[in-house]
């Protein structure tokens, strides 16, 4: 008389099968927390440029008659250079009073400064929505601006180039405003404060 031998334990498919699971279990919970560490990053990144357009905008309200100025040095391309006069923001002694336009250089040259310590960048351009079909004030109904700040591979601009440009620009056909512009690109890394 033969006797059957039945199998005991655990076989070694079964074995495959949950090592394969354990494998794409890992391999989703490591995914999940890359995703996690980018947005991270992001909201990091989007809190330090929120808190330095404040800052900006802060200044420019105190020192509106110099608004040209600021716009000047912060689109200022190139190594920073501290102005003559630093308007007592350096911590010496003001001996004279400053005039707007060298507040306006000092505390951008300042702010630029600081910039260096992040990723990332801030201009100050014409709002593309603001607005009749100039680029000036005596064109636009409101005239404002825009102050942009990227980070990564997104520039500080309004422009047609998705790929660099923070801002879609205004496109206009005579008196026709076809376009308001104004809208962030898709793959932008940036924000836009209007003062």
């Amino acid at each position: 008389m033969k006797t059957q031998m039945t199998q005991a334990g655990v076989g070694l498919i079964e074995v495959m099968v949950a090592l394969l699971l354990l494998t794409v279990a890992v391999l989703g919970y490591s995914a999940l927390q890359g995703q996690a560490i980018k947005v991270t990053n992001e909201s990091l990144e989007r809190s330090q440029s929120l808190v330095m357009m404040r800052t900006i905008a802060e200044k420019i309200h105190a020192n509106p008659s110099a608004i040209e100025t600021y716009a000047d040095e912060l689109n200022e391309d190139g190594t920073i250079t501290a102005p003559s006069d630093l308007c007592g923001l350096d911590g010496q002694a003001v001996t004279t009073l400053c005039e707007p336009e060298a507040l306006a250089e000092a505390e951008s040259y300042k702010v630029k400064a600081e910039l260096q310590n992040y990723d990332f960048r801030i201009q100050m351009h014409a709002c593309p929505n603001t607005g009749g079909t100039g680029d000036n004030v005596a064109n636009n109904i409101m005239y404002s601006y825009c102050l942009i700040s990227a980070w990564g591979d997104t520039t500080p601009t309004i422009g047609t180039d998705s790929e660099t440009d923070c801002l879609t620009e205004r496109v206009v056909d005579g008196d026709n405003v076809e376009e308001a512009g104004g809208s962030y690109y898709a793959k932008s890394t940036c924000m836009m404060m209007e003062i």
